[in-house]
């Protein structure tokens, strides 16, 4: 987690200004994370949710969970680390990979239905694991991977768990 002269230093301020109007860094987190769900709605949806084919939607869903976290990794990372100490930042972890899970629910609605109901919750966390930022981190920033492999990487991955409709 960044100290807050870095932070204060990435932005080109001072330390005053940021303290000026932040008292702290988590109270900057929760302000950048209010104004991020009010200026990137769209990062946070998938287009024509549950719509075509089991191969489109597949190709619609990865490219949603890739561009939320090539816009949004740094933050998201910082959200992530800070939640083993700030229960609002855990809470604001929690609520979403809860709003991602419902989506890769409704999304795959059609194969997850075919499943046991334990596989169902499996598979749900399973999609959510393999499109997390932490393995598109793993992906881009570890192993220098590009977005397309990235890409291709999960949908394939993503193709071969899921059941056929």
């Amino acid at each position: 987690m960044p100290r807050p002269e870095e932070v204060a230093n990435r932005a080109d301020l001072s330390i005053a200004t940021l303290y000026r109007y932040f008292s702290n860094l988590d109270e900057l987190r929760h302000d950048a994370m209010a104004r991020v769900l009010d200026r990137f709605p769209n990062l946070f949806t998938i287009p024509g949710i549950g719509e075509g084919s089991r191969r489109k939607r597949i190709g619609v869903f990865v490219t949603a969970r890739l561009d939320l976290h090539e816009t949004l990794h740094p933050l998201e990372l910082f959200q992530r680390a800070a939640s083993v100490r700030d229960a609002g930042a855990a809470e604001v972890v929690h609520t979403t990979r809860k709003v991602m899970a419902d989506q890769a629910r409704i999304h795959f609605d059609r194969q997850l239905q075919s499943l046991p109901a334990a596989q169902r919750d499996a598979m749900v966390a399973t999609l959510g694991l393999m499109t997390s930022v932490e393995s598109w981190h793993t992906f881009r920033v570890s192993h220098d991977e590009s977005i397309a492999s990235t890409k291709r990487a999960w949908t394939d991955g993503i193709d071969r768990l899921l059941p056929d409709d």
